[in-house]
Parts: C-alpha cells; structure tokens; sequence
C-alpha cells in the first residue's frame, strides 16, 4: 500500500528527522532517505524504512510512495564546506532532478519541495515577507532554492500535485550541527549559552524573526497535501514573531541567571507572514516559549 506512504529526504537531519518522526507519529509508513543516520536518529525514527544512499547518485530503485517530501538540502557556506559556488550549488539541485526522475517513475500523488525563506534578501520585505513579495536573494544556497521552486512543479508528472513551500526560522528538539548543515538555530544556539554561563549577544537592531516549532511541520505538511496545491511558493509557519531580545528573555526565564550583551546590528531580514491555507486553519501551532520550555525541561539538545 502506497497511499499512507511517504517518501522523506534528509531524513537524517534537523528539519527532515522532525517530519519523519511527525509523520511516524501520524500513522503514517515513513521511508527516510539520507547519506546517514547516526544512533539518536535511528533510534526516534525505529518505525519507519531507513535508506542510506547519496541522493544526487539517484533514489535506490524499488521505493514507492505516494506522497514525497524533498527536504534534503546543504545550507552550510560554499566556504565552509569546501565547495566552489557552482558545486554547491549543484549540490543542491543534483538531489532536486534525481527526486524528479523517481517521481516520473513511482508516480506519487504529492510532491513537496521544501524551500526557505532564504530566497528572501534582507530588502525584500517591507515590512514583512508576504506572498506578494519577489525574492532576490543571489547567494548559492538562494539562488539553488529559488531555482528548484520552479524546477519541481515544471519536472514532475501529470497527476502529481506540486507543493512548494517556504520555511522560515525553525527551532525544536534533537538540533545538531552536521556537516550539511553546521550552523544550528539562535534558539539552539542561545539555550546553550545558557546553560553554559555565556551571555546571549542581542544584536543593537534587536530584529523580528518568525518561529516555528519543528514537531508541528508534519501535521501542518500532512493537511497541506491532502489539498490542492496553490500553484505558487507557500509560506508554512506558525506566524509567531519575536524580536531577539523578546527570544532572550523567553529562555532566560527558564535557564536561571542568563544574560544578554550588545551585539553588532544583524540587518536580518523581515519575518515571513504565513499564507492563508484554509486546509491549515484549525492548525494548533506551538508557541515559542511553551517549545523553549519543552528543551528546557527535558534537557534534550535544542
């Protein structure tokens, strides 16, 4: 049976783990697809099919789903990786056009490209990333996200539904830095901090972020595919905006003693304002501060 099956690329990661231990926990068969999975994450993800393959090699033959969801992606600089612009970029869409080469074949009902807000340049907004907004961010990362918003719908066959969708600021339980991915969230940067005696650096602009809780991703993904799609990039997220001295005192009020210091203007850019999905309407989503007790007061990494 394919239909309650569903596909998810890095699966091994932050974002990509989150969505399949949340579609797990909907009911649904999950295969999750990554270069590797380390013990923790074999272990949160024990019901579901664990692949370990390079994707941009091609999906291994044999998997059916009827749903997918691409979340696999490398956000760690070209720099820092080690990667020329252009092979980070390639990076990027190798993965995308292997995905749409399995789709052409196993025919899956719905397709969901996981794209960022990252798209966005910190001008694009004003005063806040709408649906209405023209992304023009041009860094590698951007350039490969804003190119696979259009290669997905375009590269998928008839009959299957194309969701694409942009994610903005993400935090929850079990966020590590991988090589994929080495910077981790201000939330989880900052509740370590915490722990540790440091001072959470509260840049002198004090900008808005939007967050969202990573565990409400796959009921929200769930509810999005069961519509239809809308045709056009979606912003998926809870709207919950804080500014960053809004964030530090959330956390100081569950980690005892923590503190801020002046830091540098960040000149970030504008929080990204959900679309409206009527699918997602009843949508209970987390707030910052209940998910940044959860991390608090289990002690699981953030």
């Amino acid at each position: 049976m394919t239909a309650r099956a569903i596909l998810i690329t890095g699966a091994g990661g932050f974002v990509g783990g989150a969505l399949a231990a949340g579609f797990l926990a909907l009911g649904w068969r999950v295969i999750a697809l990554d270069r590797s999975f380390d013990a923790a994450t074999r272990a949160r993800l024990a019901g579901a099919a664990l692949i370990e393959a390079d994707l941009a090699a091609g999906v291994p033959g044999g998997i059916a789903a009827g749903a997918a969801v691409h979340a696999a992606a490398l956000t760690t600089d070209p720099a820092a990786a080690g990667l020329s612009p252009a092979a980070h970029v390639a990076a990027n869409i190798r993965p995308l056009l292997a995905m749409l080469h399995w789709a052409a074949a196993a025919r899956p009902r719905a397709f969901v490209f996981l794209s960022s807000s990252g798209v966005f340049a910190p001008g694009d907004g004003v005063p806040d990333l709408t649906d209405a907004c023209t992304p023009s961010a041009a860094g590698p990362y951007a350039a490969a996200k804003r190119a696979g918003e259009v290669l997905a719908p375009a590269g998928l066959p008839e009959g299957t539904a194309a969701h694409v969708v942009r994610l903005g600021y993400i935090f929850g339980p079990h966020e590590v830095a991988r090589e994929s991915r080495l910077r981790v969230s201000r939330v989880a940067d900052w509740l370590a901090a915490a722990r540790a005696g440091r001072p959470l650096p509260v840049p002198a602009d004090d900008p808005r972020r939007d967050w969202t809780w990573a565990p409400d991703l796959a009921p929200a993904l769930a509810g999005l595919i069961a519509g239809d799609p809308a045709g056009r990039p979606v912003h998926l997220g809870a709207g919950h905006v804080l500014r960053d001295s809004a964030l530090a005192a959330l956390i100081a009020a569950e980690v005892p003693g923590t503190r801020t210091a002046p830091a540098p203007a960040a000149g970030a850019k504008p929080p990204m304002v959900p679309s409206r999905i009527p699918a997602l309407a009843g949508l209970a989503w987390t707030p910052p501060g209940a998910g940044i007790a959860v991390l608090a007061r289990e002690g699981v990494p953030a």
